[in-house]
């Protein structure tokens, strides 16, 4: 088993003896408690993944709002043609 060791925690009165208290009844330690919170932060997916993911989506909704662009010229190009050919 590993070293343990011990990182303080600052927090009012209040929420010390209510954290103790629903430990308690739940039948866990505030060392429980924490560790356990602790844990499942540590395993999460990275913010930054999903912040690099979410760049990453609006640079190619960036990129198909450009060629939509493009593709409405062209087809606006052409409609004006067709328009010149017919009168």
């Amino acid at each position: 088993m590993p070293k343990r060791t011990f990182i303080s925690v600052e927090t009012t009165q209040e929420i010390k003896e209510a954290l103790k208290r629903k430990a308690s009844m739940e039948g866990k330690t505030v060392t429980d408690v924490i560790s356990s919170m602790v844990n499942e932060y540590l395993n999460s997916p990275e913010k930054e993944a999903q912040a690099t993911n979410v760049i990453s989506l609006e640079q190619k909704v960036q990129e198909m709002q450009q060629t939509l662009e493009k593709h409405s010229q062209i087809i606006n190009q052409y409609q004006q043609c067709l328009g010149e050919l017919s009168a």
